[in-house]
Parts: C-alpha cells; sequence; structure tokens
C-alpha cells in the first residue's frame, strides 16, 4: 500500500469484513449499541471523504477495533526497528520516507504513531540530535494496543541514552525489555531484539559497570547470542568479539572476528553494521587503513553524523 488515505482504509475494512454493515455491526457492538448500525454506516461513508485528514471520532475508533493494515503495519515496523535495512539509507531519504507517512489515517492509530517516534528517534540519534531523542522518546505513548517489539525499541532507545546519560537507570531499562521478549513471536524479530539487549548489557560490562564488569564479562555476554541465526544478530555477536578479545590482547583473533562482522553484515545488507566491522577491523589492526577509509566513506554516504564521528575520532595510524 504505497499511501493511505481515509478512502483506502474504509475499503480495506470492507475487504476484511465482507460489506461496510459488516463492519459498522462491528463497531457499534464493541460500543454496547450504543449507536444503531446505521448511523454507523453513514459514519463510515463520510470518513471516506476525509482523504489524510483528521478523522475525527469514528475514524479513531475504527483504528482502535481493527486496527492499520497488515501491509502498513510491516512498512512502519520496518522503518521504526533500528535493526531493519531502513536505517542502511541515508539520513535525508529516511527523513523524507517518515514525513510522507506522518499523517492521518496512519498517525492516529497508537502503534502508527509509536513507530513514527521510533523511526524519529533513529533519525536523530543517526544526527547526534540527542535532546531530541529523549525528547520523542519520553513523549511517546504506550500502550495495550502497542506492540511489545516497539515497547522494546524504546526501551533500548532509553537504555542508550541513559547509559551515556545515567548509567544508574540501564539495568532496570534492559530488564524491562527482556520481560517484554518473551512476548516477541516472531523468531527473526526474537533473534535480533535478544543480540540488541546482550550488546547493551555487554557495553555495561566493558565499560565496567554492573556486577561483572571487564572485557571478560562482555566476551561472555555475546557468547550467549548463537552462532547460527539473523545476519543483524550474527553481525553484532562477531563485533562484540571483535573488541572483546582484542581488549584481553588476543587481536588476531580480534580482526579475525571484525572480517566476520563484515560478511554477515554484507549478507544482510546491512550497510552501517559492515562500516561499523571495518572500522573496527582497523583499530585492532592499524595496517589497515583501506578499511578505515572505506568505513568512513560510507559513513559520508549515508549522511550520517554518528558514524562518521565515530569512526574519525580516532588518529589516523602511524605509517
Amino acid at each position: 500500500m504505497s499511501e493511505l488515505t481515509w478512502e483506502r482504509y474504509v475499503a480495506w475494512l470492507v475487504a476484511e469484513h465482507g460489506t461496510l454493515a459488516a463492519v459498522a455491526e462491528r463497531l457499534v457492538a464493541a460500543r454496547g449499541f450504543a449507536e444503531g448500525v446505521e448511523t454507523v454506516e453513514r459514519a463510515l461513508r463520510r470518513l471516506r471523504q476525509r482523504g489524510t485528514q483528521d478523522g475525527g471520532a469514528w475514524g479513531r475508533r475504527a483504528l482502535r477495533q481493527f486496527g492499520l493494515p497488515d501491509a502498513v503495519d510491516a512498512r512502519l515496523r520496518f522503518m521504526g526497528a533500528y535493526h531493519s535495512r531502513f536505517t542502511d539509507l541515508p539520513v535525508p531519504v529516511c527523513e523524507d520516507l517518515i514525513r510522507w507517512w506522518q499523517r492521518p489515517p496512519t498517525t492516529e492509530a497508537r502503534s502508527g504513531a509509536a513507530w513514527l517516534a521510533l523511526a524519529w528517534a533513529n533519525v536523530h540519534t543517526r544526527q547526534r540530535r540527542f535532546d531530541d531523542v529523549a525528547e520523542v522518546l519520553a513523549a511517546m505513548v504506550i500502550g495495550p494496543d502497542v506492540a511489545a517489539e516497539a515497547r522494546i525499541e524504546r526501551l533500548l532507545g532509553l537504555a542508550w541514552l541513559a547509559s551515556r546519560r545515567d548509567p544508574e537507570a540501564v539495568p532496570g531499562l534492559l530488564a524491562e525489555a527482556r520481560a517484554d521478549l518473551d512476548l516477541v513471536t516472531d523468531r527473526v524479530e526474537h533473534a535480533n531484539y535478544f543480540a540488541r539487549i546482550v550488546d547493551h548489557q555487554a557495553y555495561e560490562a566493558t565499560h565496567g559497570r554492573g556486577p561483572d564488569p571487564g572485557p571478560e564479562a562482555g566476551e561472555r555476554w555475546f557468547r550467549t547470542i548463537p552462532n547460527t541465526g539473523p545476519p543483524f544478530a550474527l553481525a553484532r555477536r562477531a563485533n562484540g568479539l571483535a573488541w572483546c578479545v582484542w581488549q584481553q590482547g588476543r587481536a588476531e583473533e580480534g580482526a579475525a572476528y571484525a572480517e566476520q562482522a563484515a560478511r554477515h553484515a554484507g549478507d544482510g545488507g546491512h550497510v552501517r553494521l559492515r562500516a561499523m566491522a571495518l572500522s573496527m577491523l582497523a583499530r585492532i589492526d592499524p595496517r589497515r587503513v583501506d578499511a578505515r577509509a572505506r568505513a568512513i566513506a560510507i559513513a559520508h554516504a549515508l549522511d550520517d553524523a554518528l558514524l562518521v564521528r565515530r569512526f574519525t575520532r580516532w588518529p589516523e595510524p602511524a605509517p
């Protein structure tokens, strides 16, 4: 579905339930028969004419009752999930695509508004606009009609900010994310979110926080990620192990893991992850100036200020 209007939304409802009258009957029953079927049917006919304007009371009621079309929900999840390939697009392209969906009916569905907010949070992070990230995440409305995956995204975003601003808040946020992970039934999504939660736990350990700090603890965390699974999770695992074993003096093993991370990222089409792996390889093995140059070039091509800063803050290796 290229664009969602109220006309297309009502057409989807009719296709799902057979007739407009059947849709009206469902809405009437959900409200305890407070209105007549004919009244609601007329309201739905008027709703068709609303285009991408505010859908009013019946638009919101329909969204609460039926949700968004599956194709639209999938598109919004793709935009809001950090581990999707949406984050591999150049930042200006991401902004344009988010704005395209930033209108009713999408924004009047709580789940739609949540995924769009998460998409903005990811874009702001890549732009190093961290105060804007905090504002977007704080303003999100999280209720029972918002998917567990969106709740985990928000918690991981808050944990990322807290790890740099308020480390004491991180354990509680990660504990909440782990609890919601049990509700994620899709195998690939579960594996990716598990890898991201572990990555946060390992980050805390390698930065000297928590009950078991140090690179050895970080390595143990990363080894809890299965060595089979989706490319994103495998790349996260390998890149994390590269850092941890390098910090323990095992540079050759670390370089091998970084190259493995780059391969996994490439297999999944994860451009940003591949750049991170190339940068890691160059840090471990200063002779790999080619890898550093490629990582920086990718970061600039994506207009990704976060990666540019991360890859260029280290001095050039000595010739």
